[in-house]
């Protein structure tokens, strides 16, 4: 993400909601590490939609 973070794409491991919605994402992570995540839609992550996930 942090290579591009422009990046769109149509993935069945993404939801996308209306406004003050909420979804959930089921993940299972095979190794540890540090992921971020963000919100793909244009301005999101720019407006906060993104985060870091640490797997122990």
């Amino acid at each position: 993400m942090r290579k591009n973070p422009d990046m769109e794409h149509d993935d069945p491991n993404a939801k996308r909601l209306m406004p003050k919605k909420t979804g959930e994402i089921v993940w299972k992570f095979t190794k540890p590490g540090t992921f971020d995540f963000s919100c793909l839609i244009p301005g999101h992550r720019e407006a906060g939609m993104f985060g870091t996930i640490v797997v122990k």
